[in-house]
């Protein structure tokens, strides 16, 4: 103990019999602190910038295109066209609603990405061109998040590492399914979440404050409330804190459970405020739903694995859709099964060695089987069986790999902070070789989905083997050509000529018999295009065959008997319909027309006013009787009934009549009420 009776600064010796010295003041103006925050913030800009340009260059040209699929279903829709006012609406409702002939199918809860489309026809209406560039605009955040994440963990390495891993991920084509489709916008911002959470739990890690824990599991719910897709952050963040950080495992176990209850809670919250979600799940989008063998399922999802690390490796072709059978249904008895065994068992071998060791090869591997594996088809199956916009996240580990492999094919250690010109030289001639293809695909395959024609025109070329890619582009020729038969009698665009559609409904056949709805659609371009009954009767008595309970191809069926002036026939069938749903009006009106048809005037009639009295502010039955009384050349009552339709919902059609007839007896002043009431619905039907 000193005289003074003090102790001495602790880890400080003192000298003795010396003076303490005093430290000099130091002026502001020398020190080289705020030159480095200056430098990094103009290095900072530089980077946000560049990801800025970057995202521009890859996206840029979405900004011309249209809606293509499902975004009827979830972007440009009547409960989202409401605006802001839709929003509540949107929280109490699923995703994805489709009404069809053959049912409806609700399925998903993302409500926030609706709100977000709310929100913009809010701002600025029905314009996609806007949604699109805010569809660019998150793909840049996110991308500048990623950025600086990997700065972070990968404070030791040169800034040359994280750089060239985000700029690998930003460019890879397997991406435009996500970033071109507005519908798919809900992965890019459960991504966005995803990093969000992993962001503020590395903050948690540096400062220990629970504060960061609570907006991370916020941003998490959120994230879910975009998509499911983020779970497998469930996994990803402790991966992430166990190889960069030295926050003690046993605090990882409170953080994973709230993440686990509220991913749970957000699972949950739909089931509570929402009806039971109904999803129509056919053999043409997964055959694993319907097979209960597991070699199957394991087999299969093997397939699925190793057809995800080819469309990482070699990204063509790029397709909006996959399913059966693109992807071979299959046991273990399968050479690119074993294939997939020897790859996949080959990386996880490799990553479990190298993980205690927190080796960088090994967490980008783990990333990406933990991001893909919840598509694999092996526990549960996907929709389609396989997909682009599955290998969203799995890319990014995709990316951290290949450029560590770049940085090792040069010998250049990526820990490395000063790497001599020539290595550096080297691997950005790669990454540029790399780049310049990957860059030209992606812009190359955004102007396939300008619209949902020019996207299916692109793509059937390379789904031969797609039974329902086949179904859907021939449903959509047809109901093209269906909305406007001048298509085919101008004879101009050559997908839209009949032969050209019954060939592809005919080839989804070949791929899968058993289809009812491809069926019954191949008998309606029959019945009502190629005017050809018999084949009609043919394909859709087929129809029935598979699902006799099915109510559409017995319609159509009717009125094939009915062109065929088989009418007890055509009589059968529609009161086949009556029995299953007696409030099935078109089965009704169908009926009423064919006893029209046999001279029961007065039945057709009296059927038609049953409907009017259940249904007061229905049209059609007065569109019906009015038909008759023309048939019956009695004009004056046509009229009076198809004025009465045109005040309960004009269409432009019944205008257009009217206005015909006006025309005729020379009564201008109603011939010109219905010209510009049919302009008023021509231009609210645009």
């Amino acid at each position: 103990m000193s005289s003074s009776g003090r102790k001495p600064p602790k880890g400080k010796p003192v000298s003795k019999g010396k003076p303490a010295l005093t430290p000099k003041k130091i002026s502001p103006l020398k020190t080289d602190t705020p030159v480095k925050k200056s430098s990094s913030r103009k290095a900072n800009w530089f980077f946000v910038s560049f990801f800025f340009v970057f995202a521009l260059i890859l996206y840029g040209n979405t900004i011309f295109n249209k809606y293509a699929v499902d975004d009827i279903y979830v972007t440009n829709n009547p409960v989202v066209k409401l605006g802001i006012k839709a929003i509540p609406k949107i929280f109490n409702s699923y995703y994805v609603n489709q009404q069809g002939n053959l049912g409806s199918s609700s399925s998903d809860y993302r409500p926030i990405v609706r709100s977000t489309f709310a929100l913009e026809y809010q701002l600025w209406g029905e314009k996609p061109g806007r949604s699109h560039s805010v569809n660019i605009l998150i793909y840049f955040l996110l991308s500048t998040l990623l950025f600086f994440i990997l700065r972070r963990l990968l404070k030791n390495y040169n800034i040359l590492f994280p750089f060239l891993i985000t700029v690998i991920f930003m460019a890879h084509p397997v991406h435009t399914e996500v970033v071109a489709s507005l519908k798919n916008r809900d992965e890019m911002l459960a991504f966005l979440c995803g990093l969000g959470s992993l962001s503020l739990l590395l903050d948690y890690a540096e400062k220990r404050k629970l504060r960061y824990v609570f907006f991370a599991l916020l941003v998490f719910f959120i994230g879910y409330l975009c998509k499911s897709s983020i779970v497998p952050f469930l996994l990803l963040i402790p991966l992430t804190l166990y190889f960069f950080t030295d926050l003690p495992v046993k605090k990882y176990v409170p953080i994973v459970l709230g993440i686990l209850f509220v991913g749970l809670f957000a699972f949950i919250l739909p089931r509570m405020l929402l009806p039971h979600v109904h999803r129509i799940k056919g053999f043409v989008e997964n055959p694993l739903f319907f097979e209960s063998n597991f070699w199957i399922h394991l087999g299969t999802g093997l397939v699925s694995l190793l057809f995800y690390l080819k469309i990482l490796v070699y990204p063509h072709p790029l397709l909006h859709y996959y399913g059966y059978d693109m992807i071979p249904v299959t046991n273990l008895a399968n050479i690119w099964v074993w294939v997939s065994i020897i790859l996949y068992a080959g990386m996880l071998i490799y990553a479990i060695l190298k993980f205690r060791e927190k080796h960088f090869l090994s967490y980008a591997i783990f990333w990406f089987l933990i991001a893909i594996a919840m598509y694999s088809n092996i526990l549960v199956p996907v929709m389609g069986i396989v997909g682009e916009r599955f290998v969203f996240n799995a890319s990014l580990g995709f990316s951290m790999a290949l450029v560590y492999i770049i940085f090792l094919i040069f010998k250049t250690q990526p820990k490395s902070l000063t790497i001599e010109m020539d290595s550096r030289l080297k691997i950005l001639a790669v990454v540029i070789l790399l780049l310049i293809p990957c860059t030209a695909m992606t812009v190359s395959r955004n102007r396939d989905w300008r619209n949902l024609f020019d996207l299916y025109r692109s793509d059937i070329k390379f789904l031969d083997k797609s039974a329902k890619g086949n179904l859907e582009w021939a449903g959509f020729l047809m109901g093209t050509v269906y909305n406007d038969p001048n298509f085919l009698r101008s004879g101009g665009v050559n997908e839209l000529k009949l032969d050209y559609i019954i060939t592809h409904f005919k080839r989804s056949l070949q791929i899968y018999p058993r289809n009812y709805k491809t069926l019954n659609d191949l008998g309606t371009v029959y019945l009502f295009m190629a005017k050809n009954s018999d084949s009609a009767i043919l394909y859709l008595n087929k129809a029935i065959e598979l699902d006799p309970s099915s109510q559409p191809a017995y319609v159509n069926l009717g009125m094939a008997y009915r062109q065929l002036g088989k009418y007890p026939q055509a009589i059968e069938c529609f009161e086949h319909i009556l029995k299953i749903n007696p409030t099935q009006v078109k089965a009704i009106f169908a009926l009423a027309d064919v006893y029209n048809d046999m001279g029961d005037f007065n039945r057709a009639v009296k059927m038609n006013e049953d409907v009017m009295k259940a249904y007061p502010k229905l049209e059609m039955p007065y569109i019906n009787i009015g038909n008759y009384y023309m048939l019956k050349t009695d004009t004056v009552t046509a009229v009076s009934y198809w004025e009465k339709a045109a005040a309960i919902h004009p269409s432009y059609e019944l205008c257009v009549q009217l206005n015909s007839l006006y025309v005729l007896r020379g009564d201008r002043e109603k011939a010109d009420y219905y010209y510009n009431l049919g302009m008023q619905v021509a231009k609210q039907n645009q």
